[in-house]
């Protein structure tokens, strides 16, 4: 096939995007992440809040503290530019914790009756479905010397482009809710409680083996998979995180905006209504949770923060094969064409598959 015959948009990119691109290199429209991402955090609050009466994410039962410190006995001597400071644990500071000094800083577990441990949750939602995915994308993979314009490095290259586009996201929200659940079981089992104990004998033997069934799924998953995606962060990733900084630096600018914007208005509403629980609605209540504690807003950016670099990536595609700089956007764009993405999705002879992968 001569390069002609390659339509403009696949041309100055990885030329298995064109050979490839009716067999699982169709990647999701722009207002499918966002779904995505609400799909999941959603089906997760609602777990946490029928299973262990809680709408927090296990992640959130985590808070960056700044260290009162302790006040001395002895008299002390005058000293110049003498500064107290009272502990702020909701302040912005407390939030953007990088500025401050490490040392008056604590990461404290929050106060619960329960807290979410492995269960059947991950396994069917996290766990499960990510292997077979990956397991699958290695398996087609298999073929991919057999295309046309095929070499090692497009082959390569392609393979973290599905990686990275179906993948990834799944792989850092399972790997961040799975390390927050083992820290959180290690703690409290060093303040002597054990969270996989239940009044019925039953429900306990039954929690401790799907505990430790997800468990080992979960520590081969996130060895398999996370041996696959690191090679491309250092190739691919980083240097597109390098050269594209300013996406994310805006990307930090509109998450630093919408603290302040929290802290204003619970400076606001403290200051003009008294404080009235009993009288405000459920909408009111959950502002006022985000203005309290605007490390949530924090944490929800690091979630969403796998589909920026997700999109990084895929700029690689297009620089790496000689693409200009704003060229490789307009490229990354055109490849999440909604009509062309449900064709293919329509025409998919793996539907199920292909429908699965997108949410």
């Amino acid at each position: 096939m001569s390069t002609n015959s390659i339509p403009y948009s696949y041309r100055n990119a990885n030329p298995l995007l064109y050979t490839f691109r009716d067999y699982h290199t169709g990647i999701q429209p722009y207002f499918i992440l966002p779904i995505q991402f609400l799909f999941f955090e959603f089906s997760l609050r609602f777990w946490d809040k029928a299973v262990y009466d809680t709408w927090l994410a296990p992640s959130e039962f985590f808070q960056i503290e700044r260290d009162e410190e302790p006040q001395s006995t002895e008299p002390e001597l005058p000293k110049l530019r003498t500064i107290r400071h009272r502990p702020q644990t909701n302040s912005f500071l407390s939030t953007v914790f990088f500025v401050q000094p490490f040392k008056k800083l604590s990461v404290k577990t929050k106060k619960h009756k329960t807290i979410p441990v492995l269960d059947l949750y991950d396994l069917l939602f996290y766990v499960l479905p990510l292997l077979a995915h990956t397991i699958w994308y290695c398996y087609i993979q298999s073929n991919c010397m057999s295309g046309e314009f095929a070499t090692t490095w497009d082959c390569y290259n392609l393979f973290g482009y599905r990686i990275y586009n179906y993948l990834f996201s799944p792989f850092i929200n399972f790997s961040l809710t799975f390390f927050s659940k083992i820290i959180l079981l290690f703690r409290k089992r060093r303040e002597g409680i054990d969270v996989l104990d239940r009044k019925q004998k039953w429900r306990r033997i039954g929690v401790k083996i799907i505990f430790f069934i997800t468990l080992i799924f979960s520590i081969i998953t996130l060895l398999f998979v996370g041996a696959l995606v690191l090679p491309f962060f250092f190739t691919n990733a980083i240097p597109m995180i390098l050269a594209y900084v300013f996406m994310v630096m805006t990307y930090a600018y509109v998450v630093v905006t919408l603290i302040m914007i929290f802290l204003c208005y619970r400076y606001i509403t403290n200051s003009i209504y008294p404080k009235r629980k009993d009288e405000t609605g459920f909408m009111e209540r959950q502002l006022k949770r985000l203005a309290d504690n605007p490390q949530i807003i924090l944490q929800a950016a690091f979630r969403l923060l796998p589909y920026l670099v997700s999109i990084l990536f895929n700029l690689s595609q297009f620089l790496y094969y000689g693409s200009d700089y704003l060229g490789a956007i307009s490229l990354e764009a055109d490849k999440r064409d909604p009509s062309a993405y449900f064709e293919r999705v329509l025409n998919s002879p793996q539907m199920a598959h292909t429908v699965l992968s997108s949410i």
